[in-house]
């Protein structure tokens, strides 16, 4: 395949995966033929660390623009599993807190903040290594791409499952000014500004921010209010600066601010007659509840990095460094009821260097990547319990531990110390040689080392019973664990015509062992056991698709066919003891996902787009029996439906010289979903459809647009996420905003 001036890769000229299959910005996704139909038009991503048709890319992936999010109703990070099929997002504790991310059944469902799962959350190429920094609101951006399977032979940081990349703006030769302010229902007021345009002749900037605000949809009868606002604010500015022709430097700074009401929970009672262990019973109605405390989820993170280029003649080398920090105090009332059963607070320091160097160009046949990269994390987290605060008048006002005066219920005020320092070193390549003019062989190694050590301590606070110090219950320093594997990708992609790529692969993926950073037992023995790391994962993917642009580029069908065999899959689960639950992070011997992944778009007319993708899953852990003798071998995978499928259609009606009217809906259906590796039917939920709704009207010249939007039309009630407490005879549930509509005004020049 090299001929004049080095390697031509085929061009499958007029398609596009995922960016215009859920598109809000139709008339940006498609061009007209002369006979009047619309086409789709190739789509520029950077997958593979180059820039490139997407639909060249032999790997099975989706992206977004910016306005496509914006259409969709799309604000923020945990959203983002709404309407993409095999992707499963939701936070913790609400706004400001971290994600759990599962992509193809790969994911991990710790709540605690030092335990990064195995999906790889990219900004700008830089890796969030924090959780707390990976629940974040989307703004000024310029697409989103979400890549599924092992991708360490090309990225920094391993990324077994996946990795989700947000690239923002960037500055440009020419002014812009972009604006965007919405006010919608529960009082939700979001505005995102934007300027760019050049310093001086080898220099421009850009700066944005967004703030935004909400009263909150749940009402609480206690004060009369509403919870679950929102009150944040991000901000972001890039320098380019071309020093010499061949030499590029980038400098970017970004901050985020979180003044959120904690997330109030839903109360599920499970003992006998709907009640929890101080005989509450909360109201029938998900979106109404009795709060006691007036929580917050606090968040103050500032971060940047400094990319450098020097291109040569058949050589590009490229440097990213980076540094992120936060401070986030999640406070969390957990029992979503007037009384004090349990509250826990969520306290987190992290700072985070990272350096990644690529070398990359064209050898004939061959184009290659070689890189290596470092990480380095150092984490506090401060972690608080309050446990049957109600019943501490029964005991003068002082704790009472282990339950003598109040018939067995431990009154109590924990508080948990732990300090990690995490270590990363890989080297990776990856070469893709064109065997022949349509056949491309892609071979990829990655070689990674990780270390982390782990302090842990746990004491009771009470100053009258135990002083100023508390009553130490354990105290371990130095732990310590090193990890290292090589994790390798081989691929075929053929090229059966100039609109068909035909693909097969094969990649190994290595996640390393961790530490268990939440509550353990009040018995040092047993909490010795539980701080015993917990072993890495692997992950061997097999993948077979196509991607296709049929009937004259006006019909584009993608379809992927998997199979993700896990060893040692890491699993958390919370397991009730009868006395107070343990947070257990372990390794079941092994797991399987089968999958069957399709993206179908089309225009039947010049003005009309229909589109429909999906993702159909069989998940099963093979082997899995807890070191408390529970067997949960032959369970579904946790946040791993069977069935989702996300659909669109759009639209347009131009008004000659007067711009664009769209109207256009979008659904999407996930069938049911548990939570829990336990597969409990009450820490789950069951299949639900959303419904988006849009219309607008764009003006000739593209200046500016006005837009209605409503998301959950039919105001579904359902949860994104639940925990079994039934030792406290609860279980809290994160429900999903209902019924949301508001009015948008965008401008452009």
């Amino acid at each position: 395949m090299a001929g004049e001036g080095g390697m031509q890769r085929r061009k499958m000229v007029g398609v596009t995966t995922g960016l215009c299959a859920l598109s809000a910005a139709f008339s940006a996704c498609a061009q007209a033929q002369g006979g009047g139909l619309r086409l789709l038009e190739e789509v520029v991503v950077t997958a593979q660390k180059r820039a490139e048709n997407s639909q060249d890319v032999p790997i099975t992936m989706t992206a977004f623009s910016g306005d496509d999010m914006i259409g969709l109703g799309l604000s923020e990070t945990s959203e983002l599993g709404q309407f993409i099929p095999g992707l499963e997002l939701s936070t913790t504790s609400g706004e400001g807190s971290q994600l759990i991310i599962f992509l193809r059944g790969a994911g991990l469902n710790d709540f605690n903040t030092n335990n990064a799962g195995p999906i790889g959350i990219y900004t700008d190429e830089v890796y969030i290594s924090s959780p707390i920094l990976t629940s974040f609101q989307f703004f000024d951006s310029e697409r989103l791409e979400i890549l599924k399977g092992p991708q360490g032979t090309l990225y920094g940081r391993n990324t077994t499952g996946g990795a989700v990349k947000f690239i923002s703006n960037k500055p440009g030769d020419e002014f812009e000014f972009k604006a965007r302010a919405s006010y919608g229902r529960f009082d939700s007021r979001d505005l995102e500004v934007a300027v760019s345009g050049p310093v001086s002749d080898k220099v421009s900037a850009r700066v944005a921010f967004k703030k935004a605000d909400s009263a909150g949809y749940i009402k609480n009868r206690v004060t009369g209010g509403r919870d679950n606002g929102t009150d944040t604010l991000a901000w972001r500015g890039t320098v380019d600066i071309d020093v010499t022709d061949n030499f590029f430097l980038r400098a970017n700074i970004h901050g985020a601010t979180s003044d959120s009401e904690g997330f109030s929970f839903n109360h599920l009672g499970v003992l006998p007659g709907g009640v929890d262990a101080l005989g509450y019973s909360g109201p029938d109605d998900e979106f109404t509840g009795e709060y006691n405390e007036d929580n917050q989820n606090d968040l103050d993170s500032i971060g940047g990095y400094i990319e450098a280029r020097l291109e040569l003649d058949t050589v590009s080398i490229t440097s990213i460094s980076a540094f992120d920090g936060v401070d986030s105090l999640v406070d969390e009332e957990t029992d979503a009821s007037p009384l004090s059963l349990i509250s826990i607070d969520y306290g987190v320091e992290s700072e985070t260097f990272s350096q990644e160097l690529r070398v990359s160009g064209e050898s004939g046949s061959v184009e290659w990547l070689v890189g290596g990269f470092y990480l380095k994390e150092d984490l506090d987290q401060d972690q608080t319990v309050d446990l049957f605060g109600e019943l501490r008048g029964l005991t003068g006002g002082v704790s009472d531990p282990f339950g003598w005066a109040t018939g067995g219920a431990p009154v109590l005020f924990a508080r948990t110390l732990n300090a990690q320092e995490s270590e990363s070193f890989a080297v990776f390549s990856q070469a893709d040689i064109a065997l022949t003019d349509r056949l491309t062989l892609t071979l990829g190694g990655r070689y990674t080392d990780e270390s982390r050590t782990f302090d842990a301590s746990t004491r009771l606070e009470d100053e009258v019973l135990f002083g100023a110090g508390g009553l130490v219950i354990y105290d371990f320093d130095g732990l310590k664990l090193d990890d290292d594997a090589f994790s390798w990708r081989a691929g075929l992609d053929f090229a059966a015509t100039d609109n068909v790529l035909v693909y097969a692969s094969v990649a190994s993926g290595f996640k390393s062992g961790g530490f268990n950073g939440g509550f353990l037992s009040l018995d040092a023995a047993e909490a010795a056991v539980q701080l015993e790391p917990y072993e890495p994962e692997y992950l061997t993917a097999y993948e077979i698709g196509v991607k296709s642009d049929l009937f004259d580029n006006s019909l584009r069908l993608n379809a992927a066919l998997f199979l993700n065999d896990f060893s040692d899959l890491q699993v958390f689960t919370l397991v009730n003891t009868e006395t107070l639950p343990i947070q257990v992070l372990d390794n079941a011997s092994s797991a399987q996902v089968v999958g069957l992944e399709f993206d179908i778009t089309y225009y039947p007319t010049d003005n009309l787009l229909v589109s429909v993708s999906g993702a159909l899953l069989d998940s099963e852990l093979k082997d899995f029996v807890s070191d408390e003798g529970l067997d949960f071998s032959g369970n579904e995978l946790a946040r791993t439906p069977d069935t989702s499928v996300t659909g669109l259609i759009r639209y347009d009606h131009e008004l000659s010289d007067y711009g664009n009217l769209y109207a256009q809906a979008s659904a999407a259906y996930k069938s049911s979903v548990f939570f829990s590796t336990e597969n409990n039917p009450l820490i789950a939920q069951d299949g639900y459809t959303l419904v988006n709704a849009r219309v607008g009207y764009q003006h000739s010249s593209h200046n500016w647009e006005l837009a209605l939007f409503v998301n959950n039309l039919g105001n579904e009630t359902y949860f994104t996420n639940a925990t079994d407490l039934s030792d406290f005879g609860l279980i809290p549930r994160f429900v999903g905003m209902p019924r949301m509509w508001g009015v948008e005004l965008a401008v452009n020049f």
